[in-house]
């Protein structure tokens, strides 16, 4: 995966606003669960249509989750809520259109996940690693702003 990272890097330059953040264009907030990820899409510094969202895990996802009962599950909660933010930043890349140098704000209540997403990068967990891998790459391919991830309580 960090070959796939490094060629891309290297196939055109990186625009200075995909280096610092400013003033938002959208905010997006997510919550996720044992039973699935939902949350909220809506414009800030510019339009897009206000967006609701919820999806349920698939069965292996739920039947793989750390809990009292489970515990050689390999998914934690933290991982869903990795999982559940990158789900925010596709349902973004739908409804706000193209995310090119776009600065956007996501809002979580899970500490791991925001720092996660700030250092873009996971130390102990190997789901979490290849989840924030497939957001780099999004924004990446997007062109887009650093996110400016902000926990909620």
């Amino acid at each position: 995966m960090s070959r796939t990272l490094l060629r891309e890097s290297m196939t055109r330059p990186t625009h200075c606003k995909e280096l610092v953040t400013g003033w938002l264009e959208f905010i997006g907030v997510k919550d996720a669960s044992g039973y699935g990820v939902g949350g909220v899409v809506l414009g800030k510094g510019k339009e897009c249509p206000p967006t609701v969202f919820r999806y349920e895990w698939p069965d292996d996802i739920k039947a793989d989750l750390v809990t009292e009962d489970n515990r050689k599950g390999r998914i934690t909660n933290s991982d869903l809520e990795m999982a559940g933010l990158l789900m925010l930043w596709l349902v973004m890349e739908e409804v706000c259109g193209p995310m090119e140098k776009q600065r956007v704000a996501l809002f979580s209540n899970n500490d791991p996940t925001v720092s996660w997403v700030k250092r873009l990068a996971s130390r102990h967990s190997r789901v979490a690693a290849q989840l924030i891998r497939a957001l780099a790459l999004r924004m990446h391919k997007q062109h887009a702003c650093p996110l400016t991830p902000v926990h909620i309580p």
